[in-house]
């Protein structure tokens, strides 16, 4: 299984920020001769009107991913993407479920399942965000809530589809705080993760993919990528600076693999 380093850049970047990201990381990426060697897969969610501009300047393998999609094929829905227009972008990747999403729209967890399921029938790529907030974790209810978001997103899953699934451990308290959970919570959280997924996806876990997020940086990606069971980090700030960006795909440990062969 790829190891994934996905940037989410919220509501940054105007044209020529993105122009100028763009610039600094085609010349990091072109002298890089370990990159295309690695198993690694890397993507960023401009927002929506970032997207062509990111497109169309990006010259790396990097996917170009999208921030949020509108669950229904069309309608009148005014403001809202449909995934058949991201298609259309060459899109294929799409955050699902974010907490922001969730807190500042009023996003249930029955829309986010919706949106689960018609882009894994579309054979696209869900990203799909679960966590706790602060006073849930300080309760001991992060299982609790796992639990019942994990059941609840992926609620009639078609098993053939799940190998496109992505899983991000989001924990809002560590989210834009600066705070981040230690090696020891991840770890453990995320066995606990697999456990859930195990009674929904049964001997099909193996195909999803777990990532980590949640004030991931340049300084603590080395290690959390090394936690057992991480398959890679969704980054937030960090992923605005192409430097910052490109040194945690640096740290990941088959990069470094890579560089050996």
């Amino acid at each position: 299984m790829k190891k994934l380093v996905l940037g989410n850049w919220k509501m940054y970047k105007t044209f020529s920020d993105i122009q100028g990201f763009c610039m600094e990381f085609n010349a990091l990426l072109k002298k890089d001769k370990l990159f295309n060697k690695a198993n690694i897969v890397v993507g960023i969610a401009p927002t929506y009107v970032g997207i062509i501009p990111f497109g169309s300047c990006n010259k790396t393998p990097t996917l170009t991913m999208a921030q949020n999609v509108n669950a229904e094929v069309n309608g009148a829905y005014t403001g809202e993407i449909s995934f058949n227009m991201l298609k259309e972008l060459n899109v294929k990747t799409v955050l699902v479920g974010h907490s922001e999403v969730r807190s500042h729209l009023n996003e249930s967890d029955s829309v986010i399942n919706k949106k689960v399921l018609t882009l894994l029938k579309e054979g696209m790529t869900p990203v799909l965000c679960v966590g706790e907030t602060l006073q849930e974790f300080e309760a001991n209810k992060t299982i609790e809530v796992l639990n019942q978001q994990l059941h609840s997103d992926l609620a009639n899953i078609d098993l053939s589809n799940v190998e496109n699934l992505v899983i991000a451990y989001e924990p809002i308290w560590a989210i834009g705080t600066g705070k981040t959970a230690t090696n020891d919570i991840i770890e453990k959280t995320f066995v606990e993760i697999k456990k859930i997924l195990k009674t929904i996806l049964g001997s099909n876990i193996d195909k999803v993919s777990l990532l980590y997020g949640g004030s991931v940086n340049d300084k603590n990606a080395p290690e959390i990528l090394r936690v057992k069971n991480v398959d890679g980090v969704l980054v937030g700030g960090a992923s605005l600076d192409a430097k910052k960006f490109y040194s945690i795909i640096k740290s990941v440990p088959e990069y470094s693999q890579a560089k050996v062969k």
